[in-house]
């Protein structure tokens, strides 16, 4: 791999160790407490699976969406990761009607840092969307 691929192939690495960390954190919190985990926890406990494997097998390609789409689905509070889902709601209105809007916060964090470290693939992305094809 060239010089580029590696350090964003390790930041997802290290992006992976903080999930791991952060939900290993929670299951210890949920046996020494009265806390429980939810459905959205396991989950999270599954997308970090897969997406651990996929690091391990050096597919940056798949890896790349796959932890993209999971810190996505955690920003939307589909999926767990902290012990409890602590999330920001706030309104949003369009006219005269409020629309409830929730994002968990570390979630976006995770998020920003993925999108940081995968900055020039997602460039090229939308470069290929927004530019026109010579024919």
């Amino acid at each position: 791999m060239q010089r580029a691929q590696l350090k964003e192939f390790y930041g997802y690495g290290l992006i992976l160790v903080v999930l791991i960390a952060v939900q290993v954190y929670s299951i210890y919190v949920a046996t020494t407490t009265d806390l429980t985990l939810t459905w959205q926890h396991y989950l999270g406990f599954g997308a970090t699976l897969l997406a651990g494997i996929l690091w391990a097998f050096r597919k940056p390609q798949y890896l790349f969406y796959a932890l993209g789409l999971t810190l996505i689905l955690g920003y939307e509070n589909l999926v767990g990761f902290t012990p409890t889902l602590d999330f920001t709601s706030t309104r949003y209105y369009l006219n005269n009607i409020a629309l409830p809007v929730s994002y968990q916060d570390f979630s976006m964090y995770m998020l920003l840092i993925w999108a940081y470290v995968a900055h020039e693939r997602l460039r090229m992305i939308a470069r290929s969307l927004f530019m026109r094809r010579a024919s």
